[in-house]
């Protein structure tokens, strides 16, 4: 999320529903982690659930995929 721009730009190319997760909230953690370089080309974010966070992604990306949102 925070070091990596070839996954950055491979997301960008990849037109479908993407959901940023994070079982931690990085807003708590030190400054370096904070700055997300995927955030502007994913749909949304989890951030600071736990591994709840995966079960609500897979219910959302569900519902967008099938045009429920």
């Amino acid at each position: 999320t925070h070091t990596s721009v070839a996954i950055r730009d491979a997301l960008d190319i990849f037109k479908k529903p993407m959901i940023e997760l994070h079982i931690s909230n990085i807003y708590k953690r030190k400054d370096f982690r904070k700055k997300s370089l995927i955030s502007d080309v994913v749909t949304g974010g989890i951030f600071g659930l736990g591994v709840d966070g995966y079960i609500l992604a897979i219910i959302k990306l569900h519902k967008m995929l099938n045009n429920e949102n």
